[in-house]
């Protein structure tokens, strides 16, 4: 039988399918790391042992290495390529099925999410009873986030139907950020404080840019208070507030949020444990528990006389007083001396 080669009458064919066969076959593929090595193996043979590692900062025990691998290969070239640098023994985390069972077990039935440090004491008696051998903290907390053990809460009715939860992302002011106008971010947040057998809620709102501020004084802590709070807020400021940004407490969630958007108002939650992300309202949180409610604090039982006197406070600390962060001006003549307000009542 008679072979035909389908290309056998074009010239340089056979000449191109070897080149691409030395070079783009991984097995025969030459690397530049490749040549660089058989450079210095060349310059060691040269110049000797002691200025080829001094040139190339190479060790001994690397070059005759390279030198055995080239002549095993019968001096090949593609016998100096990089190896695989994947590492061959891959450790992988070994549970035992009991232990397992007995996290998740304890964080599940017995306290929804248990920490790992509890559930070290509790963990350390059942392997002992079991004649098994404990883990450490750190391996606790490792096997939970990779067997994701995790409780998530339920509503049961009255009825014992369990209500599906939906949950909501939650928008994060990002670290990018800039206010740059008055209202493009008013940080608020709630002060509570329990006196004279009396506990009231403070709510508190500043605005970065400007450091003009505003409070009002609540008996209840939820969000149909806020929401008054920010129709109040409304009505004060001298100017259009774009977005807000609170903590994660209940009282920012129903009411405040619808209405914020109905608004269209822009509504970041600040970071759990994280305070300082919103410093400014953290700020003149102590400065109005010691600038006033701490002297008013007999006042707190009647709601209406604590705000009236706030008012006068509010402003007095918006027309009078001095902020070093606006160069010692009052957060009215700065909103006056830059044209905020005049901007804002034509617009």
């Amino acid at each position: 039988m008679q072979l035909g080669f389908k290309y056998g009458h074009c010239k340089g064919f056979s000449r191109m399918y070897n080149y691409g066969l030395r070079h783009f076959n991984p097995n025969n593929m030459i690397t530049d790391k490749a040549e660089e090595r058989l450079r210095i193996l060349t310059y060691w043979k040269k110049y000797g042992l002691e200025a080829t590692c001094e040139a190339f900062k190479v060790k001994r025990s690397t070059l005759f290495n390279w030198q055995k691998k080239y002549r095993d290969s019968e001096y090949k070239l593609n016998s100096l390529n990089l190896g695989k640098t994947i590492r061959k023994n891959k450790n992988k985390r070994e549970i035992h099925p009991l232990i397992l069972k007995e996290i998740k077990r304890l964080r599940l039935d017995v306290c929804p999410n248990m920490g790992k440090e509890k559930i070290k004491k509790y963990l350390d008696i059942f392997c002992k009873t079991s004649n098994l051998e404990g883990y450490s903290i750190s391996k606790i907390g490792r096997i939970i986030k990779e067997k994701r053990i995790y409780h998530h809460r339920q509503k049961v009715y009255h009825n014992g139907q369990v209500k599906q939860l939906k949950k909501q992302k939650k928008l994060r002011k990002s670290k990018e950020f800039r206010a740059e106008k008055p209202g493009d971010l008013v940080e608020v947040d709630t002060v509570v404080k329990f006196a004279w057998g009396v506990k009231r809620y403070i709510v508190t709102a500043v605005d970065i840019h400007s450091r003009y501020s505003f409070a009002y004084c609540y008996k209840k802590h939820d969000s149909a208070s806020t929401k008054d709070f920010i129709k109040k807020l409304e009505t004060v400021a001298p100017f259009k507030i774009k977005s807000i940004q609170t903590d994660n407490g209940s009282e920012f969630c129903l009411y405040f949020r619808d209405y914020l958007k109905e608004q269209n108002i822009i509504h970041y939650w600040n970071y759990p444990g994280k305070p300082y992300r919103q410093g400014h309202i953290e700020k003149y949180n102590r400065t109005i528990q010691e600038e006033f409610v701490d002297q008013n604090e007999v006042l707190l039982d009647d709601t209406n006389i604590f705000n009236q006197k706030l008012s006068d406070w509010l402003i007095w600390y918006n027309t009078k007083r001095f902020h070093w962060g606006l160069n010692l001006e009052t957060p009215v003549d700065y909103l006056i001396n830059n044209n905020y307000i005049v901007q804002y009542v034509v617009n």
